[in-house]
């Protein structure tokens, strides 16, 4: 039977059927109830998000299964149509759902009527007018046919995670630049540009009453403000926007907010004081302001979002683009904050954080989107200490001295400041803080420092012991403070040269040597850390003196931190202050673009991404992390046999070749004389492709600057192109002179060397696809800085041993395919690689061929056997035997019935909080594993049998 056949509506949607016709909540494996729930041994971020459903009405809570130790992730809200929320009401819901963006799913469960809404997608709501409406992405009807591709519908694809495998769902549920989050940032630089070509106010105020009206909706909306707050600066005004066009009342009421606050975000210089109070303008700067209405014409900026609703950290993350006078700003994903918190501080170490007098600190803080995130989870800790207790102002004010913070920039110590007294408000109820006095503790130049971090860390700002470090420090290949010049002078003479003056390098050394015995460290760091071959000399001085756990691996997930054109590519490293022990090992993981990651809704996992390394291999080797991000311990195997080759460099050079790349264009001013390329024939770099030399395109070198001219032997024929390429684009000119750029690299040989140019095209052809294969494993520009551009040095370090021969096996040749056909474009792409579909039946027929040789190599009295495959919710099955055993199964259920048994037996869980499994039973094998190509291919294969031949040894077979 296949995954059609059991997609009918009542095995697909019966669990929300169900709900909606009053039946009761189904019995599904992680389907939770929210009315009754009992957070006794649940795990904090659970019970957080049951709280969350609770606040808002809704009737379950569906969670993806736990994957790898990490907790579960909320995937959707279920609420039932009653009379009491009807679809005006129920708009205004979604409306509040969006803006938080905590789930991308909201079921509305009515008797013989399904709807689904997204929330991490456009807003939908939006209608014509300022009243927002209810308009699900789609509604399914009792009885309707479901398509194959719904498989929204589908709770066992909700549960295991392979929802978000498919591209075509991803592509309709989600969307980062059109959610909330972002979109909100982008309406804000819309205002600010708008209200800059109206000349409204001196730059600056303009910007600063932006800002404080975001932050002053937020708390209007969660009730901190009351109407009679904004009665106090104008008589017979009840909302900010009333207070906004006088300036006189503006005045006072931030002057009371100052006071009531204490965080200087609301205090004004003597200067803006009498600007606002004589300004003329104001009440038309409030009418923009409160009149814009965002890109679509629709709702305005103040009814398309339920600001109450809205994250703190995004607040903070507003603001900060306003603190310095900057058309863009680096915006830190608040998912991959929680990662890093959720990675290094882990409930049992922040047991011994609170058991001791340590501190948690961001020593590059910004806006404080770390030390918010570090302070909400100090608050869930102790509240999960303390039976779920809610924690009142003399609780959570202790708390709030954890955390510290370091930043270069005054304003944004000050927002850092507000944005910890928000999430101290978060945690109180209305009523608490309109009752309190003098709420906020005194943080500025007690727990939040305005320094260079090199300067706190010299002069012991930081009295606490450091337990926990968390951060995401400036990229900047510059010393641009004198703390940080005396910083770099102290790591160069104790350790040599610092790769590139790399800050976000020295942050991280400085850092670690700030903890306390066994503190932790997350830091941010360039993608060079792993891969730039300059931080080697860095990277292993580090690995030396400190124990890394973790290194989190973002260099596929495209547009993390995105400026401008820049898309600067991340990891995260995980480290321990202590020594590693000679057998220590730590954990390569390498995080996937998909659906979820570029919506920034979190960041999936699997198993084939995880690679424990002995931590004197990571010291080492220079290959291993883009060998695992190519596949793993095979790629670097067939990495390491290739670089014992001698190389084409050697051979040029032996040769007495002149070799290297073509010629540089000049900057203006800047030439060398150029007499043998100016005038001259140009191949232009696209000229040279798959197809070889394509001399119908040849132009003409023109009289500007040149730069680099390289030499008049380096364009005499005859010579062999290679274009510096992942696809090694090649060919061979012996006939007038012809001049190339710098893209290219040459082999100019004498004329009675011709036949050996040749012989090394024609091997560049015959071994292309193991070249190609060899240079996405060595490149130091490839994934990381360039989709598809190597360097020079990668062309001239290819293998070539003068007999031509690489001598590879067979499994070698498989793994070299893979990264051409599969692994290159599922690095660049994500879901939306070829890679991601689903498994073709000729992929899984190869699959069975390759896992089968291997094992039969092995086991050959009894050799393996593939049997019939079976497919559902997203996942296939292959069992195989040993020997001539059979197996009769008459349709896919049953086999789902009995695996499901068997897991439950040995795991104590079923089927659906699995993705990737491996079971035993008597003679037979079965892999369980998402339909995806990706999972399929004939390299996962080679790993999937090392793992089954350890698993029998290990069983003693």
């Amino acid at each position: 039977m296949t995954i059609e056949a059991l997609n009918n509506t009542e095995a697909t949607v019966d669990w929300l059927f169900s709900i909606g016709e009053g039946r009761g909540l189904p019995a599904i494996d992680g389907l939770l109830a929210v009315d009754d729930y009992d957070p006794k041994g649940r795990s904090p971020e659970e019970v957080a998000i049951m709280e969350k459903a609770h606040s808002y009405g809704a009737r379950a809570v569906f969670f993806e299964a736990e994957r790898h130790g990490r907790s579960p992730i909320a995937q959707a809200f279920i609420f039932e149509s009653t009379d009491e929320l009807d679809d005006a009401r129920f708009a205004e819901l979604h409306k509040r759902l969006w803006s938080w963006g905590g789930v991308p799913l909201v079921y509305r469960a009515a008797p013989g009527c399904i709807q689904l809404f997204r929330c991490a997608h456009e807003p939908d709501f939006v209608g014509s007018g300022d009243v927002a409406v209810c308009r699900p992405i789609r509604t399914l009807l009792i009885g309707a046919k479901i398509a194959a591709e719904e498989i929204w519908w589908d709770a066992a694809r909700i549960r295991n995670g392979t929802i978000w495998d498919d591209p075509d769902t991803c592509k309709l549920m989600l969307s980062a630049q059109k959610a909330a989050h972002r979109t909100l940032v982008e309406e804000v630089r819309a205002l600010a540009k708008h209200l800059a070509e109206r000349r409204l106010l001196a730059p600056r105020l303009r910007r600063r009453l932006l800002i404080l009206s975001l932050l002053i909706a937020y708390l209007e909306e969660r009730s901190v403000l009351q109407p009679a707050d904004f009665g106090k600066a104008r008589e017979g005004a009840r909302r900010f926007f009333e207070v906004l066009g006088d300036g006189v009342a503006l005045v006072t009421l931030l002057e009371a907010l100052e006071e009531r606050f204490n965080g200087h975000v609301f205090r004004l210089t003597d200067e803006e004081r009498a600007a606002l109070a004589e300004s003329t303008e104001l009440a038309s700067y409030a009418r923009l302001v409160e009149g814009y209405e965002d890109s679509s014409g629709q709702l305005s900026l103040w009814r398309l979002y339920s600001f109450r609703d809205l994250p703190v950290e995004l607040i903070s993350n507003i603001y900060q683009l306003f603190v310095k006078d900057a058309s863009s700003s680096i915006y830190t994903p608040p998912a991959l904050v929680r990662l890093m918190l959720e990675e290094a501080l882990g409930w049992d170490r922040l047991d011994k954080l609170m058991a001791g007098d340590g501190v948690i600190l961001d020593p590059a803080c910004g806006s404080g989107v770390f030390l918010v995130e570090a302070y909400r989870r100090l608050v869930l800790h102790w509240r999960w200490r303390n039976n779920w207790a809610r924690p009142g102002i003399d609780e959570l004010r202790p708390l709030l001295q954890r955390v510290h913070g370091i930043d270069l920039e005054e304003g944004a110590v000050e927002l850092a400041a507000f944005s910890l007294c928000l999430s101290l408000c978060d945690a109180l109820q209305p009523e608490e803080i309109r009752s309190s006095v003098k709420l906020f503790p005194p943080l500025a130049d007690v727990t939040l420092h305005h320094s260079c971090f090199f300067e706190a860390k010299a002069k012991g700002m930081i009295k606490a012991p450091v337990t926990a470090i968390i951060g995401n420090p400036p990229f900047e290949s510059s010393l641009t403070t004198e703390g940080a010049k005396q910083s770099y002078a102290a790591y160069t003479q104790a350790h040599g040269a610092l790769a590139d003056k790399q800050l976000a390098y020295l942050f991280l050394h400085d850092a670690m040597e700030m903890l306390t015995p066994e503190g932790v460290l997350a830091m941010v760091e360039p993608s060079g850390f792993l891969y730039n071959q300059h931080a080697l000399a860095f990277r292993r001085t580090f690995f030396t003196r400190w124990k890394v756990r973790e290194v989190l691996d973002f260099v596929s997930v495209r547009g993390l931190f995105k400026k401008g054109e820049a898309d600067p590519k991340i990891v995260v490293v995980i480290a321990e202050a202590a020594t590693p022990s000679p057998d220590s090992r730590l954990l390569h993981a390498v995080f996937r673009r998909n659906g979820r990651a570029t919506a920034e809704q979190g960041f999936d996992i699997d198993y084939y991404d995880l690679h424990w390394l002995r931590n004197a291999d990571a010291e080492r080797s220079r290959d291993v992390w883009r060998s695992n991000l190519l596949g793993g311990s095979r790629v670097l195997d067939l990495i390491n046999r290739l670089r014992s080759y001698p190389t084409l460099k050697d051979f040029a050079t032996k040769q007495g070749w002149d070799f290297g790349e073509g010629y540089i264009a000049g900057l203006k001013g800047i030439s060398r004389p150029a007499g043998h390329l100016v005038g001259q024939p140009l191949l232009p770099t696209s000229a040279l492709s798959e197809h070889g030399l394509n001399t119908v395109l040849l132009e003409t070198v023109p009289d500007r600057p040149i730069k680099d001219t390289k030499t008049e032997r380096r364009f005499s024929p005859p010579f062999l192109l290679i274009k510096e390429h992942e696809n090694l684009h090649h060919g061979l000119w012996n006939g007038h002179y012809l001049t190339y750029k710098h893209e290219i690299v040459g082999l100019t040989a004498p004329k009675k060397d011709l036949d050996r140019l040749a012989g090394i095209e024609a091997w560049l052809k015959r071994e292309n696809t193991v070249l190609r294969a060899y240079v996405a494993g060595i490149s130091a520009r490839l994934f990381t800085q360039r989709a598809t551009a190597i360097l020079s040095a990668d062309v001239f370090a290819l293998p070539y041993p003068e007999d031509q021969d690489l001598d590879l096996s067979q499994n070698e040749r498989v793994i070299a395919e893979d990264i051409v056909d599969h692994q290159r474009d599922f690095i660049r792409l994500g879901t939306a690689a070829p890679v991601m579909r689903k498994a073709p039946v000729e992929a899984l027929d190869a699959f069975d061929e390759v896992f089968s040789s291997q094992l039969n190599a092995v086991y050959t009295r009894k050799p393996v056997r593939a049997l019939q495959s079976q497919q559902w919710s997203g996942a296939i099955c292959k069992p195989y035997v040993f020997g001539d055993g059979a197996v009769d199964w008459s349709d896919a259920n049953e086999l789902h019935n009995y695996l499901d048994t068997l897991l439950h037996e040995r795991r104590g869980s079923g089927l659906t909080v699995t993705r990737i499994t491996r079971l035993y039973d008597k003679g037979f094998v079965f892999l369980l594993k998402p339909d995806r190509h990706r999972f399929w291919t004939r390299s996962i294969a080679l790993r999937d049998a090392d793992d089954v031949l350890a698993d029998l040894r290990a069983q003693g077979f």
